[in-house]
């Protein structure tokens, strides 16, 4: 019993799912990307087990849809977004966004969640880019 109220009690201080779409949005739109569910679509990558695709964070493929058979559908970006800050990464170009508008997003979300901008640990070890040479943050 005081580990299912401990669990509950970790989790209210998550995003929902719903907030970590719309940060994965607006990022999205930053980079000038219309998902629009009939040509690109988002869905998330968190199927497959509890934990989601990378624990503690909520993850989300873009995908331009083909409209025959004889070609492949596309996928644009790979967005991660951690459960208690908001901070947001693509994970094939391991860059880490950072823009006025996903801020202030991100300070809501901080705020709701009680966590800080150091609260992830090492999110570039979380999401597999620690071995990457260069990271180039996405700013204005």
């Amino acid at each position: 019993m005081a580990s299912s109220t401990l669990c509950a009690r970790a989790r209210a201080h998550e995003m929902e799912f719903d907030q970590a779409r719309q940060v994965a949005l607006i990022v999205a739109r930053y980079e000038n990307i219309t998902v629009d569910d009939r040509t690109i679509v988002m869905n998330s990558m968190d199927t497959r087990t509890d934990a989601g695709f990378i624990p503690g964070y909520y993850s989300f493929s873009i995908i331009r849809e083909s409209d025959s058979p004889a070609h492949a559908d596309e996928t644009i970006r790979m967005y991660a977004v951690s459960k208690k800050t908001a901070d947001t990464w693509e994970l094939n170009l391991c860059t880490h966004y950072s823009f006025p508008e996903l801020q202030k997003f991100q300070q809501d979300i901080r705020h709701e969640t009680g966590a800080s901008s150091g609260d992830d640990g090492d999110p570039r070890k979380a999401i597999g880019c620690a071995n990457q040479a260069q990271m180039k943050p996405a700013s204005e």
